[in-house]
């Protein structure tokens, strides 16, 4: 015999570990992908209906969108100070004032 053969053990048969659950998991899975699936098909068919979309339609806030959309893009300090005077903030406290009576406890 060789001595090589003789010096060497034996090597044992690590056991092959159990798959338990896998099919628990897998079948979660394929549900969560069928609950997306429906979900995205449901968006798809149904969309945002324009008529659900609830307007302002007050024109007083029409006229303020419109005017902070006309400001200007530049960072010269005097662009900025001129569209900062053409800002109105008179209905600022207005609207502060609604919102802290709504946090008042009754």
């Amino acid at each position: 015999m060789d001595n090589m053969d003789m010096n060497q053990q034996p090597v044992p048969e690590t056991p092959q570990a159990k798959k338990e659950g896998s099919t628990g998991s897998t079948i979660a899975i394929i549900v969560i992908i069928l609950i997306l699936i429906a979900g995205g098909y449901y968006y798809y068919t149904t969309g945002i209906n324009p008529a659900s979309v609830p307007s302002t339609g007050d024109p007083a806030t029409t006229d303020a969108v419109a005017a902070l959309n006309e400001q200007g893009t530049s960072d010269n300090l005097g662009d900025i100070e001129t569209d900062l005077n053409a800002t109105d903030l008179s209905g600022l406290d207005d609207a502060s004032a609604g919102f802290e009576s709504e946090l008042q406890p009754q």
